[in-house]
């Protein structure tokens, strides 16, 4: 039995698959499968992803409905992993040579955590992100882990372990419930049912954005975010300080989530009403006030700030 299951859902990326794929295949450490979950390609993804299987260097399932976020396939493929621990992989994504190493030598240090994150990188239209450091590499409680993420998104896909007994008891991720942000649900209440999880200040994988059509979907913007779900049903289940802890959290997506709505045009009248004021932060105030404004005002305001980002020096 494998130690580690590599899950990579496949939508359409032809562009990017190999490389993906080969970021996974020159991994140091070496006791792991590959799952590939065709989710319904009409590009040439599928017959890639059946050469790799014909090497043997992969398994390949394909479902006939597309599922969007692709958390119906993590999870389909989730049920045929052979190893305890999973790892995901998006197919227009990267790891390093040590991610999987970096999660092998925690484990076996920390043989109690059910949740191991590694840190990432993010590249937009072409351009690096810069990176807050969140923690020190070692065991981060739920309260830190909380309060950290009403600030960052320190959890991506791509930088997640999971221990599979785990991923089942809670459900796996959220798949005929939401279009987008599914995982943000998962890593939520993940945090919230886990007193300790491992981080790794290390980046393993490198995240791009620039050509995914979840984000450019704005059928995917309906309703408000996830968390705000996810705050409904563990909120009880929570101490006081970690009650707001994860208000500030779902505060802060539920924000982005507005501000990328109305951005689109969108109404978001639900997003505002769904905010908890005991949870606002300071940087969250603008904004917010933003989400009040007139929409010709909103959008020349938007327009403003990226002409002004966009000046050299």
């Amino acid at each position: 039995m494998p130690f580690f299951t590599i899950i990579v859902p496949v939508h359409n990326k032809e562009s990017s698959l190999e490389a993906s794929l080969s970021s996974a295949y020159e991994q140091t450490f070496r006791d792991f499968e590959i799952i590939a979950i065709d989710d319904c390609s009409t590009d040439r993804s599928a017959a890639l992803i059946k050469s790799h299987e014909e090497k043997g260097l992969v398994r390949v399932y394909r479902r006939s409905v597309p599922g969007p976020g692709g958390y119906a396939a993590r999870n389909y493929g989730v049920s045929q992993a052979k190893a305890d621990w999973l790892v995901f992989l998006d197919a227009d994504d990267l790891f390093s040579p040590t991610h999987l190493q970096n999660f092998h030598e925690a484990i076996q240090k920390n043989p109690d955590v059910q949740l191991l994150v590694n840190a990432y990188e993010k590249t937009q239209h072409g351009k690096k992100s810069g990176r807050r450091k969140v923690f020190e590499t070692g065991r981060v409680s739920r309260q830190k882990s909380l309060a950290a993420f009403a600030s960052a998104d320190f959890i991506h896909m791509n930088g997640v372990c999971m221990h599979k007994p785990f991923f089942f008891s809670i459900g796996g991720f959220p798949e005929g419930r939401f279009r987008r942000g599914g995982d943000v649900y998962l890593w939520l209440k993940s945090l919230c049912r886990l007193e300790v999880i491992y981080f790794n200040e290390e980046v393993t994988s490198f995240w791009t954005m620039d050509y995914r059509e979840v984000t450019r979907n704005t059928l995917n913007l309906s309703g408000t975010h996830p968390s705000v779900d996810l705050l409904a049903e563990e909120i009880n289940n929570l101490s006081f300080l970690d009650r707001a802890r994860l208000k500030a959290a779902v505060n802060r997506k539920s924000i982005a989530w507005a501000v990328e709505k109305k951005s689109c045009g969108l109404p978001v009248a639900e997003d505002v009403r769904g905010l908890s004021c005991l949870g606002l932060r300071p940087r969250q105030f603008i904004p917010l006030v933003s989400l009040l404004l007139p929409q010709r005002i909103f959008k020349g305001l938007r327009l403003l700030r990226k002409a002004r980002l966009s000046w050299p020096g």
